[in-house]
């Protein structure tokens, strides 16, 4: 009897070790950790935060809520700017929230003009792969 729960222990802890997942946690258009100015009018962000909650984790994803965040502000924002994603643990529910500042882009495309928008893109580092230099 107890060379069968010795060999029952060691059979849990190695598929316990030996097992993995992996799973999506996000897909993004424009992403970066260090501080980038932005040259736009804080009046014409709002301030929104959304939610993806599920039973355990399952379900929950950054996406939705980041989706869920644009939502709340209006069909005509489409950019989060300083963003804070934060993962929500409680008792049974898991999930995330984000919060930012959504804006429009096509606001400040229609408010600079499409040259306009063309240089407010170059002057604030939007990534243009055909003119990206390596700078150290």
């Amino acid at each position: 009897m107890k060379k069968i729960t010795i060999s029952f222990v060691a059979i849990i802890i190695a598929v316990i070790t030996f097992s993995s997942c992996s799973h999506r946690l996000i897909d993004f258009t424009v992403i970066s950790s260090k501080n980038v100015s932005l040259k736009f009018d804080k009046a014409q962000g709002k301030a929104v935060s959304g939610k993806s909650m599920g039973f355990l984790g399952f379900g929950a994803s950054i996406k939705d809520a980041m989706d869920k965040a644009l939502q709340s502000a209006g069909p005509d924002y489409d950019l989060l700017v300083d963003g804070v994603v934060r993962i929500n643990d409680y008792f049974f529910v898991s999930g995330y929230k984000v919060e930012g500042t959504a804006i429009s882009t096509s606001k400040i495309k229609a408010s600079l003009g499409v040259k306009g928008f063309e240089d407010w893109c170059k002057a604030n580092n939007v990534f243009d792969p055909t003119t990206a230099t390596v700078q150290n």
